[in-house]
């Protein structure tokens, strides 16, 4: 695991805590899970899905209009 240092907002900080609230995380000591779960879901929104998009036309499956 890398340890990083980042410099954030007072806005950003009452949005990290008001997440943590928000999946039941303890309210101290909670920036790294809520940071982690953060990327974690814009990764499979922005990347991941895509991702198995390309997986799925790979394997010759249908893919449905929404």
């Amino acid at each position: 695991m890398k340890q990083i240092s980042i410099q954030i907002t007072d806005e950003t900080a009452r949005q990290i805590a008001a997440l943590a609230e928000q999946w039941g995380l303890p309210p101290q000591r909670h920036n790294t899970p809520v940071i982690e779960r953060a990327i974690n879901t814009i990764f499979m929104l922005e990347v991941g899905y895509e991702e198995y998009s390309k997986r799925l036309e790979e394997m010759g499956a249908v893919r449905e209009n929404f």
